[in-house]
């Protein structure tokens, strides 16, 4: 039996088998991000998992380019999908298209963690990136907002 495993940085044309416990570790606005394979290695989709502390999220936001695809793998979230709002436990699949507003937060009282297919991932991939850079602590929301807008994204004004 073969017990290799190609990590996500195989080429993309090349299959790949993406061992748990391995990817790129990043930290976006305190939820810890392991990239699985970046969009050249996944067909043009950006794939990662998400682990979200409790009472963190994401506010509502639209995208102009990206449609993201996110299985809850465990923890419950509250979601805001357009006009709705709804409870994601583990198993819930999300399904978020361009442009309707949609954002998260972790209810729950343990780490949640997800996994998001975003397509196309290019772009996406470059917004995590620069994001990634920002310093750890409480974000500087007028600088998040202003990187969200250069990559095709508005924040939703709080209600």
């Amino acid at each position: 039996m073969n017990t290799n495993t190609l990590s996500a940085s195989a080429s993309p044309d090349v299959s790949a088998v993406i061992a748990p416990m391995t990817g790129e570790k990043k930290n976006i606005l305190g939820h810890t991000v392991t990239v699985k394979m970046r969009s050249e290695e996944g067909a043009g989709n950006y794939v990662f998992e998400v682990v979200t502390p409790p009472g963190l999220g994401i506010p509502p936001h639209s995208h102009t380019e990206e449609d993201e695809v996110i299985y809850v793998q465990s923890g419950i979230f509250e979601v805001v999908l357009g006009e709705e709002t709804f409870t994601a436990e583990a198993g819930t699949w999300l399904n978020f298209k361009r442009p309707l507003p949609h954002g998260f937060r972790n209810i729950g009282n343990m780490p949640g963690k997800t996994l998001w297919f975003v397509d196309p991932g290019k772009k996406f991939e470059a917004f995590f990136d620069e994001l990634g850079d920002f310093p750890p602590g409480p974000p500087d929301f007028p600088k998040v907002a202003a990187l969200f807008a250069k990559y095709g994204m508005t924040i939703m004004p709080p209600k």
